[in-house]
């Protein structure tokens, strides 16, 4: 059974998307799970004070080479401040879905309930429960008849996601200040935790996606440095080297195709 007790759902939204909240929430009433509204960080309506405690612009430039839009910083402290919830009130697991998400299957509870006996709270894994383009076909893990959990290969986007309390306190801590985008799971998954896909996947996006409020996908700061930030283009060198030769002949890439329920 899923309970606030197990597996707490959280919305992410504006509050000014009250159709958007209104719809996701009837979608999970309707399949008996309970959920709460977590208001998102508007990041356009930021105080300098509050940006300069927040966010910081040097990390982020010296490992992504450039800075964050307001609306990225805002989506990453939305998430963050759900893993500090975790965190502080000893939530097991969540689910979390942004308010332009949609569910695409009537067994979503039972499918969650599965996630939570395979990955308990101490095991930090965040499973995305999106469409993820391409997956490690090696690291297959039959979930149920239905459904297969693979390592995620360079996954993007937020707007769902099932995460463990130990990921969720990683991330927490790792996470804030803001630097990175909400969705670099393979920087998280490299450095932090195990990231994961379920495939097929249960959550897909509404139109509303395509004019995204909380602005987590689609918009990207240019790079702000002139082609002299050698730190970043020396790393970034060395770890595709490093891939190359640790990781790469490991992997076996395979490609997923979308769910007819989520032309998006």
């Amino acid at each position: 059974m899923i309970t606030p007790e197990n597996i707490h759902t959280f919305i992410i939204s504006l509050p000014k998307d009250k159709h958007r909240r209104e719809y996701l929430g009837g979608q999970l009433e309707k399949l008996n799970i309970p959920y709460s509204v977590l208001e998102a960080v508007n990041g356009k309506a930021l105080s300098a004070e509050e940006l300069a405690l927040a966010y910081d612009p040097k990390k982020a430039v010296r490992l992504f080479n450039r800075e964050l839009s307001k609306g990225e910083i805002g989506c990453t402290l939305s998430h963050v401040s759900i893993y500090r919830k975790m965190a502080a009130e000893n939530l097991p697991h969540a689910l979390v879905l942004e308010d332009d998400a949609k569910i695409l299957e009537d067994d979503l509870a039972a499918t969650l309930s599965k996630l939570a006996q395979l990955y308990p709270a101490d095991v930090p894994v965040a499973v995305m429960l999106i469409h993820v383009k391409r997956v490690d076909a090696n690291s297959r893990v039959p979930l149920d008849a239905k459904h297969d959990v693979y390592d995620a290969y360079r996954g993007v986007h937020t707007h769902g996601y099932f995460i463990t309390r130990a990921a969720a306190e990683i991330l927490a801590q790792k996470l804030y200040p803001a630097y990175v985008v909400a969705d670099k799971w393979e920087y998280f998954q490299e450095n932090f935790i195990d990231v994961k896909c379920l495939v097929p996947y249960p959550v897909g996006l509404t139109e509303a996606a395509q004019s995204s409020s909380i602005e987590a996908m689609g918009v990207r700061e240019k790079k702000l440095t002139d082609g002299h930030n050698y730190g970043y283009y020396l790393r970034k060198t060395l770890h595709q080297l490093v891939y190359l030769v640790r990781s790469r002949p490991f992997i076996r890439i395979e490609h997923k195709g979308r769910s007819e329920l989520d032309p998006l």
